[in-house]
């Protein structure tokens, strides 16, 4: 019953969440037909289709989350020793849950009124496991392109497949390199999509709550100190799309234009020579860490300073002399 909860209330939550992210862009919507999920006719038509990686059966029900999985959420994944499991399990549900729409895809090409002339981008939720949200976008890298992320060396290699663990048979990589799946024009996705997210949009509109929340934001144009760290306010807003990506089709038959989530937070991936670029918002949402607000106020400074030691990979010293500047 509890699991059953948790799935319903993630599929209803992330459908809240693309509606509102199709407000924030503008868009105009035709809800004349029962799928699939969402039909943009303006600016430009195409489809949305949500769906969520739920944890498996036999995974750590989120009921039985401690404050140690809570904490978690601020360790790097270098400093992480199950990491390779936490991307693995995230590539196999989230990869369980895309394969699900494709095949929803070949049933809606059967409706009269479906036109396969336009883009078709599925709407991806991970909540795979107890921890979701710590695999980041590593898991749409190696399941989408290939790009198997190695936390130690802060970099990617190529890698064809990943092993089940409880079967031992192999669950292709690179999906997107194989134009036979060509009929979908980008998956957009989250890891971010928890309780929260609410209580920082809350916090963002100068609401009361009862938590506080610290966002960890991957700048892409620092190199010296990638790490920022945001403690959410009316000031130092979290927006509906903050933490929301879309991943590029490089085969797609009907891609999508960018720029229609220019009005967004949205930050786009695509391959290009070879190589992942992003476009759009450079500063992405990484991971969030929310905190009873008595505990927050004189936590939060010694929690942005070792953490920004941790997730730069710096030492102490360097941070004290650039904290004021960059923090």
């Amino acid at each position: 019953m509890v699991r059953q909860f948790q799935e319903t209330f993630h599929s209803t939550y992330w459908e809240i969440i693309i509606y509102q992210l199709c407000l924030e862009a503008g868009f105009f919507l035709n809800q004349s037909h029962p799928f699939p999920d969402f039909i943009i006719k303006k600016p430009s038509e195409f489809y949305i289709e949500a769906v969520v990686a739920n944890i498996k059966q036999t995974g750590i029900p989120e009921c039985k989350r401690t404050i140690e999985d809570q904490l978690s959420m601020l360790t790097p994944p270098h400093l992480q020793k199950d990491f390779a499991d936490v991307l693995n399990e995230s590539i196999i549900r989230s990869s369980n849950a895309i394969f699900s729409k494709i095949k929803k895809y070949e049933d809606y090409k059967k409706e009269q009124w479906f036109d396969e002339k336009k883009p078709f981008m599925i709407a991806l939720s991970s909540c795979d496991q107890i921890n979701y949200g710590r695999e980041f976008i590593y898991s749409m890298m190696a399941l989408l392109y290939g790009r198997y992320y190695i936390p130690h060396e802060n970099g990617c290699i190529i890698k064809k497949y990943i092993k089940k663990g409880e079967t031992g048979a192999e669950l292709p990589l690179g999906i997107f390199l194989n134009s036979d799946y060509s009929q979908i024009s980008a998956i957009m996705y989250t890891c971010t999509n928890t309780i929260g997210k609410l209580t920082a949009l809350a916090l963002s509109k100068g609401l009361h709550t009862f938590n506080s929340v610290l966002d960890v934001i991957r700048d892409e144009e620092d190199e010296e100190l990638p790490f920022k760290f945001r403690i959410v306010s009316n000031d130092s807003p979290e927006s509906i799309s903050d933490g929301i990506f879309i991943f590029h089709n490089p085969h797609a038959k009907q891609p999508i234009n960018p720029r229609l989530f220019e009005n967004t937070n949205v930050t786009h991936v695509f391959l290009e020579n070879n190589r992942l670029v992003q476009m759009g918002i450079t500063t992405p949402l990484y991971t969030r860490f929310s905190i009873n607000s008595f505990m927050a106020q004189p936590l939060f400074n010694e929690i942005i300073a070792s953490s920004a030691v941790k997730w730069n990979n710096i030492t102490p010293d360097i941070i004290n002399q650039m904290f004021n500047e960059k923090l």
